[in-house]
């Protein structure tokens, strides 16, 4: 159902961004105009639609929305000299310009509608009104003027102009060769209790990236989803989460959506290696795989991965044991730090393990994932983009180069902006979109001896020191609970997925204590259903006997035991001190063969522990009195003794007798 639907509005689709700017500007503005219409003195400018960029003959499209008393008033349109693109980053800001080119002046009261927007076309060329060379990005200033002059608002968008190719040199010209590479994190679903809770806002983000593949399904996007909300998606009963997950499962199908491996919940690789438990991470690893294969049916790639902020040497090594051959990392993450401007930072590089080992890597721009949370809107940040990456072609477009746009750090790219860079990236002359692993294996074909070799600069590592002490105590009480019920067990991996998710970064320490509360409280019930009667005194009439052992088993389970011997020094154990045995439900008598040393009372202590190496777990501890009464074997041998001291009596009275006569 959904891909029909996405497959018809890509039937209907219209080159420029026009459409969908105009319908949010429709809509926004019905009550928004009518507001401020009380304020005759203001009026406020919004680009809502741009045209990507326009040819050699074409007009420049633009949309904008007037909020505001817009009577009697003018729009000025002055386009600027062309920038490179450290001009280009500067328009983010408040951008100081040159002297415009050429200047338009135009009555909004003849091109604006009823609901407040403003459409225009106009004419661009190298001698036209608006002046503008094939091959460049200009400044365009859009501002609104009142009656007397007095500057309204302003805003300054880029213009795109699209270069011409002679004929005999097209098959020379290379398009820029871009991935769109998104992380979508968020805290894990299950709660201390066990109840599935999705995360609204992580939510929210997956509908609004599945929306925009779904929509441009010739786009490749790369995503690390978080398993454990994906997790939770199958596992809800809410309808939304099932619609959810359905079109999660129709994205990787299509193929625009490529899975990257990623950990079951949030984790930082360094963090768990510097506190001494790497495999922390590779299970993360392993468990997120594991998911996202079962519910979707393709194996997440582990080839090329996304560098941490935190990343080092050692980073690397232990990346490569999980399966890693490449690297993305961060320009403001190497040292010397690539100056983004000159384009450097879109070569292919060389990381440095702890060994010296090179290891091929691709920079990315932190700038391009800047323009993916322009202040000033969707449709600016997705020109800001645009303009970027068609400076980034045309530096020199006889040379294959290579430019990934990523998510921003600790921010999250709304659904309407994702859609309108798909929308304009996708139809770009200048570019070429390729997956994350084929744009990497494009750029060593290519580009490989340009790379430079860099030194990581990382950011400090939030400690997981703590948490990794405390995940290790709970994870030896687990694997001792497992052990009593015989290994891999339902009730065992619930609390292996509550020890799990104790990993997840976006927990603070109160609640990672929560989950592990809740597995000793857990552990702790069940040792409470072991019970044995109060008094279990034996007597014994034979040196060696079975004493009969009774205990209680209350689960609904076999559990496996292993019964701890002690005594006073009375009594031996033949068999030894160790006994193995498997309780059943209810009641289990069990014999504990003996050896009495002598006569009297002795005092047995019965321990019962769970059967892991450690034997952590202590399920009842008895102490048993073992009273002798008659013991035949001593029996025997004092009625020998007896017979030996009459025997040496008699000797000796003989010898006596016989020297006397």
């Amino acid at each position: 159902m959904r891909q029909s639907h996405s497959n018809e509005r890509h039937a209907k689709k219209w080159p420029w961004i026009l459409t969908l700017g105009l319908l949010v500007g429709t809509l926004w503005v019905g009550s928004a105009t009518n507001l401020a219409m009380a304020d005759g003195g203001s009026a406020s400018l919004d680009l809502i639609a741009q045209s990507p960029w326009i040819d050699n003959e074409g007009d420049l499209a633009i949309q904008l929305r007037i909020t505001g008393n817009a009577d009697n008033t003018i729009l000025r349109l002055s386009l600027h000299p062309a920038v490179d693109r450290r001009g280009l980053l500067a328009l983010r800001d408040d951008p100081i310009l040159e002297t415009p080119k050429t200047t338009l002046s135009i009555n909004v009261d003849e091109v604006i509608n009823s609901a407040g927007v403003a459409s225009l076309t106009l004419p661009v060329s190298s001698n036209g009104i608006l002046r503008s060379s094939p091959g460049e990005v200009s400044p365009l200033t859009v501002e609104l003027l009142a009656a007397d002059g007095r500057s309204l608002d302003r805003l300054t968008t880029p213009v795109v102009h699209l270069p011409v190719i002679p004929v005999g040199e097209a098959a020379a010209q290379r398009p820029l060769l871009v991935a769109i590479s998104l992380n979508i994190d968020g805290p894990p679903p299950l709660r201390p209790d066990g109840r599935i809770e999705l995360d609204k806002t992580t939510v929210r983000h997956l509908v609004g990236v599945v929306d925009a593949v779904l929509d441009h399904p010739n786009v490749p996007v790369d995503v690390r989803l978080p398993p454990a909300t994906v997790a939770g998606l199958a596992r809800s009963d809410d309808l939304v989460h099932a619609r959810l997950l359905s079109d999660l499962e129709a994205a990787v199908e299509m193929g625009g959506l490529h899975l990257r491996s990623s950990p079951f919940v949030t984790a930082d690789p360094e963090a768990w290696r510097q506190a001494g438990r790497p495999d922390v991470h590779r299970d993360l690893m392993d468990h997120g795989d594991r998911v996202l294969a079962e519910l979707f049916g393709t194996v997440p790639d582990r080839t090329v991965t996304m560098l941490e902020s935190t990343a080092i040497p050692a980073t690397l090594d232990l990346l490569g044991q999980l399966g890693a051959i490449g690297h993305v990392v961060s320009a403001e993450r190497l040292d010397p730090r690539p100056v983004t401007a000159s384009y450097g930072s879109t070569y292919p590089a060389r990381l440095l393990d702890s060994s010296g080992v090179a290891h091929p890597a691709l920079v990315a721009d932190p700038d391009l994932a800047r323009h993916l949370v322009d202040s000033r809107g969707s449709v600016s940040a997705a020109q800001q983009l645009v303009a970027d990456l068609a400076l980034l072609a045309w530096s020199d477009p006889t040379v294959a180069r290579t430019a990934i746009v990523t998510m921003p750090e600790a921010l999250v790219v709304d659904a309407l902006t994702l859609d309108l860079v798909l929308g304009a990236v996708e139809d770009a002359p200048f570019l070429r979109l390729r997956s994350l692993p084929d744009l990497f294996e494009a750029s060593l074909a290519t580009d490989a001896a340009a790379a430079v070799t860099y030194e990581l600069w990382p950011e400090p590592v939030t400690s997981v020191s703590r948490r990794a002490t405390d995940r290790s105590l709970a994870e030896t009480t687990v694997a001792a609970y497992t052990a009593i019920l015989g290994g891999p067990h339902p009730d065992a991996a619930a609390l292996n997925d509550l020890l799990e998710v104790t990993a997840a970064a976006e927990l603070d320490a109160d609640a990672m204590d929560a989950y592990l509360s809740t597995v000793y409280e857990t552990v702790s019930g069940v040792l409470d259903e072991f019970t044995t009667p109060a008094n279990q005194s034996v007597r014994l009439t034979t040196r060696r006997a079975d004493l009969p052992f009774t205990i209680h088993n209350g689960l609904d389970t076999d559990a496996r035991v292993v019964l701890v011997l002690q005594s006073d020094g009375r009594l031996d154990f033949p068999e030894g001190d160790i006994i193995e045995s498997v309780l059943v439900p209810g009641r289990n008598r069990i014999a504990v063969p003996v050896r009495a040393r002598t006569s009297g009372d002795a005092r047995l202590q019965i321990t019962v522990r769970s059967p892991d190496d450690a034997r952590l777990l202590q399920l009842q501890s008895v102490q048993l009195m073992v009273r002798t009464t008659s013991l035949p074997g001593v029996g025997v041998a004092l009625f020998v003794g007896a017979l030996a001291v009459l025997a040496i009596w008699w000797i000796r009275l003989a010898r006596v007798r016989s020297a006397r006569t």
